[in-house]
Order: C-alpha cells, then sequence, then structure tokens
C-alpha cells in the first residue's frame, strides 16, 4: 500500500490539526453541519481532551468535522483522503453523502473522492465514528444496558480509546498512476535477490535500486522482475541497511525502501541472515498521557531511544498494528517487530464458550481474514517486520477453535512467506490450535495472578509449562508476556508486590529459568510503560507492569534488563 508523497508527479497535503468534534445519537443527519461543535486534536484519541468524564466514558458515535479545499493543482488528477487509522468503525462523508465505511480501527481508510467536489469552493469532511465494539469487530465485545445507560463490555486490557488516531492527508495521484510496488527479498550470502512488482497501467516502466548509500546498483525496465545484488549490505539488528527502489513511468514515480535479509524458522530456532536470534524486548502499546492512541513523531522517537538504551531487539505490536511511522523506525533502528492482529478478547474468562454461533463465528473470521489482508498489504516492504501474530490469548483450548484458526492461519500464509505466531495462554495439554503455527508466544504471570507473591512457584510451574509446550508441538517459543503491576517510588524491603524490588525479583527469576531452555528464542516482558485501562479493583490509574512509567521514565526493573540485555 503506497502512502501519501509529494514529488514531481504526486501531491500531498495533511489535513491534521484542530477539527470540530460533537458526540451524536443514533439518529445523526450528516447533511447537517455540527450544532456548537467543541474543538478536537486531530491525531488524538478523544477521551482524555476534555474534563467531562461523559466524553471520556462515552460509548457510541461521535462525528468529527473538517472544512477544506482542494487545491485547482489537483483538479485533473485521481484525488484520495487517507486517514491512517480511526476506531472503531468509520463512514466518511463528503458535503452529506456517504463516500466509503471501514471497520477496524488500526489500518488505514482510503477513498477516492470523486471529481465534481475539485469543483467546489470548499468541502465538509465528516467522520462518523462508532466506539462500540461487537461480535464482528476486533477487538470483540458486547454492550449492555446498566441503569438506562450503554456500557461498553470487553475482555482485553486497556482502554477503548477511540478517535481519529493517526494521520489524515489529502493527496492527488496522476490518472495513470502506480498502484502499488511489493518488494521481497532472498540470499544472505556474497549475492542476493531482490524481486520486485511494479502494479501500473503504464506500458513504459524504469526501475531502479540504490543501496543505502545512496549508489545505483540495478536499473531496468520491467515492471516485473528479479535483480542480483552483490556483496549485499544486509539489514540486521542494530543495523537499519536500506536500500531504495525508484519506479519511474512518464507519468509517476514512487521511491520504497526495504531490507535484504532472510528468516526461516528452523530446529527451534529463529534464524535472521542465518544467525540464531534471541528476542530480547517488550510487549508494547500505543498509549500515551492526553493524545491515548494518536501516533505523534516525537513520542515515537522518544520509545525507540528507550528502546535502543535498554539493549532491546524487538518488540510486539500487542495486541494490534501500529502506525507506519513506527514501522519506518523499527526499519531505520534496526528493531524486529511481530506485527500483531486486533485479535485479543477472544476469550471470557469464564465457563462461557466463545467459539460458538452468534458469538465468534463466521462474522468474525471474515472480519479476521480482511484485517489480514490489510495488515500485509501495508506492512508487507517493512524488513523490520519478521513475524505476524495471529491472535493473542484466544480460547484455543475450545471444541471450535480450530476450525476457526485452521481457515485463518492458511489465509494468511496465501498472503506472505513470513513465520506465524500464536500467542496462548491455556495449557498445552489442552490446546487445540498451537500446531497451525511456526513460533508460539506463550504469556504467563506465575507469582502474580496465580500463586499469588509467592516467587518459589515459578521454576516448577514455568518449567513444567514450558516443557509440555515444547514436547507437545515441537515448535520454538517465545516468552511474550510475563510481568508484575509495579508502582514507581514504592519500595519495600524485604520486597512485596507493587514494589520496584518485587519487579526486578520477579523478572530474574522469569529470565533465569528461560537461560535453561534451548528452544525458548527469547523474552518480552510485559510492558514496555504504562498503559491505561478501564477501571477496576485490579487497576490503579491503568495497568503498571510497566518497567517504564507512562511519562517514560525508568523503574529500577528497566536498569536490570538494561544490564541483563548487554550480552545475551
Amino acid at each position: 500500500m503506497l502512502r501519501p508523497v509529494t514529488n514531481m508527479f504526486r501531491t500531498a497535503i495533511s489535513l491534521n490539526g484542530i477539527w470540530n468534534f460533537s458526540l451524536v445519537s443514533n439518529t445523526y443527519i450528516p447533511n447537517q453541519a455540527l450544532n456548537n461543535p467543541k474543538k478536537v486534536a486531530v491525531p488524538a484519541s478523544y477521551n482524555d481532551l476534555y474534563t467531562d468524564p461523559s466524553i471520556r466514558d462515552h460509548v457510541g458515535l461521535v462525528c468529527y468535522e473538517y472544512v477544506f479545499a482542494i487545491p485547482k493543482t489537483m483538479e485533473n488528477q485521481e484525488i484520495h483522503l487517507r486517514i491512517g487509522a480511526a476506531g472503531n468503525r468509520a463512514s466518511i462523508y463528503l458535503d452529506g453523502v456517504l463516500q466509503a465505511s471501514h471497520l477496524g480501527g488500526f489500518l488505514p481508510i482510503d477513498l477516492i473522492i470523486p471529481s465534481s467536489f475539485a469543483k467546489k469552493d470548499e468541502v465538509r469532511l465528516s467522520v462518523l465514528l462508532d466506539n462500540r465494539l461487537d461480535f464482528e469487530s476486533l477487538p470483540i465485545g458486547e454492550v449492555i444496558i446498566e441503569n438506562g445507560k450503554p456500557v461498553q463490555k470487553s475482555n482485553h486490557d486497556f482502554f477503548n480509546y477511540s478517535g481519529i488516531h493517526r494521520d489524515v492527508h489529502l493527496y492527488a495521484i496522476p490518472n495513470i498512476s502506480i498502484q502499488d510496488v511489493k518488494i521481497s527479498t532472498k540470499g544472505h550470502g556474497k549475492t542476493a535477490k531482490v524481486f520486485y512488482e511494479v502494479v501500473t497501467r503504464s506500458t513504459s516502466m524504469t526501475v531502479q535500486i540504490m543501496n543505502p548509500e545512496g549508489i545505483l546498483v540495478y536499473e531496468g525496465t520491467d515492471s516485473k522482475g528479479e535483480a542480483t545484488i552483490t556483496n549485499p549490505m544486509l539489514w540486521d539488528i542494530g543495523k537499519g541497511n536500506l536500500y531504495t527502489l525508484i519506479a519511474k513511468t512518464p507519468h509517476d514515480q514512487v521511491k520504497e525502501q526495504f531490507g535484504i535479509r532472510d528468516i526461516e524458522v528452523k530446529n527451534d530456532q529463529f534464524l535472521l541472515n542465518g544467525n540464531p536470534v534471541y528476542f530480547k524486548g517488550f510487549g508494547m502499546h500505543e498509549d500515551h498521557i492526553t493524545i491515548g492512541k494518536a501516533s505523534l513523531s516525537a513520542h515515537n522517537i522518544r520509545d525507540f531511544e528507550l528502546l535502543k538504551w535498554m539493549n532491546a531487539n524487538s518488540f510486539r505490536t500487542s495486541h494490534y498494528p501500529y502506525s507506519e511511522e513506527m514501522l519506518d523506525l523499527a526499519d531505520a533502528y534496526g528493531i524486529l517487530v511481530i506485527d500483531e492482529l486486533p485479535a485479543v478478547g477472544l476469550n471470557f474468562w469464564s465457563p462461557r464458550p466463545v467459539f460458538v454461533p452468534g458469538t465468534v463465528d463466521e462474522s468474525t473470521m471474515e472480519t479476521h481474514k480482511n484485517q489480514i489482508t490489510e495488515l500485509i498489504h501495508r506492512d508487507q516492504n517493512h524488513p523490520s517486520v519478521v513475524m505476524i501474530s495471529i491472535a493473542n490469548e484466544a480460547n484455543t483450548h475450545e471444541s471450535g477453535a480450530l476450525s476457526y484458526f485452521k481457515p485463518i492461519f492458511l489465509h494468511a500464509r496465501t498472503l506472505t512467506d513470513l513465520p506465524l505466531m500464536i500467542v496462548e495462554w491455556v495449557g498445552a495439554a489442552e490446546n487445540k490450535v498451537a500446531q497451525l503455527a511456526d513460533v508460539i508466544g506463550l504469556n504467563r504471570y506465575i507469582g502474580w495472578y496465580t500463586d499469588t507473591a509467592n516467587l518459589s512457584a515459578i521454576e516448577d510451574k514455568l518449567t513444567k509449562d514450558l516443557n509440555l509446550y515444547h514436547e507437545k508441538f515441537h515448535k520454538p517459543i517465545l516468552m511474550t508476556e510475563f510481568g508484575a503491576d509495579t508502582i514507581s517510588g514504592f519500595h519495600q524491603l524485604p520486597s512485596a508486590m507493587f514494589s520496584e524490588e518485587f519487579q526486578v525479583e520477579f523478572l530474574e527469576e522469569y529470565t533465569r529459568i528461560f537461560k535453561k531452555m534451548p528452544y525458548v528464542i527469547g523474552e518480552h516482558v510485559w510492558n514496555f510503560a504504562d498503559f491505561q485501562t478501564k477501571q477496576g479493583l485490579q487497576r490503579f490509574g491503568g495497568n503498571k507492569k510497566g518497567v517504564f512509567t507512562r511519562e517514560r521514565q525508568p523503574k529500577m526493573a528497566a536498569h536490570f534488563l538494561r544490564k541483563s540485555w548487554e550480552t545475551k
């Protein structure tokens, strides 16, 4: 999926900034401008911008509005509107006329603006958002009525932020344009192959490849072909070596960056360029004070500088696709990314079954497949993306789980050669799905949610869990979650739950055990930073399992992990 750019053939204009905003009812009338609206920032979640709890906790529809003009220079081109992400359901109107609808809060919405709007002095853009979760959406959820008011019920442990979360662009491309560029590579020795496909209706084409130093290493005239690169500068951990493919036609030009690297899962190892990788890093969240789930460059840079300071080499986009800029930075920093679908909450933590008709069924599966397609189309050329995570903590012990997940894994494998992972919480003996994956992610909280405060219980139980999974499925295992809530600045000796000392001892015990397991290919601590959740007795101002505070200041655990990850 090509992103908006400005060059000699293309024009992109940011529509970020201050928009109008209002909560609206189900009888919202799109052909009327909002009456007495509030001001809202784009990109940002709207929930934490105001002091009114009815806005923060609103369940239902909201509307964003922005009036813009289409420059005359765009009039004879194909004009697009692109919203990087808006959740959870979005309906896009121009001057009150519906143009597009989209289900999914973490992937782009891109639509062609009819040419008739280019002749208008002004165009009123209305983005109607619905933050309600159901069994067709991902994450799943359900709305119930309590005391006459709708209440969102969900099974995932992060706040259901809503809003226009990523950049909004008006952009124009030539009528005979380059629609897509697909790039893959193979080889990490003295030579490597670059396979490319430029999707366009143009019959005249030049393709150039520049190495990371800006030197031309290939030139061809076919829209689909392969290039042999001698002495390739490999993309690797900490080495963000990026090549650039430049596709030119008489009407258009596109530049797409990529990296040359090989990935293989073999003999209980994850191999990058033929070398075994031990993943060191975190499950993360797009979550910041005030802006919620918005993506802002300054925050993104800060997070990557902290990852670098930590000696981390990877993260999982728990539990949804992150912004494209985060992947750009991972490409440049040489950080491995596990790209996760928003298939979280496929459990009820109760005997109530999930994978049954009327709950998680064919409608959910269709959404799941569509979002896999959108994710892979968006992220296909990023060298940092080294695995796709299909789901997190689903009820894979249920009798209906295999018939749900088997078609989803098959669908993903038709679209990508990347290894596929599923993140599990159920025990190995009852798991009916993990054999479909190349790598198994495992979440465990022994010593916290179970055997609470008993660190001595961790070794026997965690060792047993890991061994049972490996003996049954014969797959490499990545510990995708383990952690303890910790209040920054709270100290106690001997250690006690919620103290910084306890968090360090908890992580130390887990990581000590991993070193004994040759099939454990990495450790992702839960979580990188504290993050907001719905209110509850187990949550005081959100989830506090971060090794950084929500403001990105380190707890003692950050210093422990930084030293631990120096040599591993």
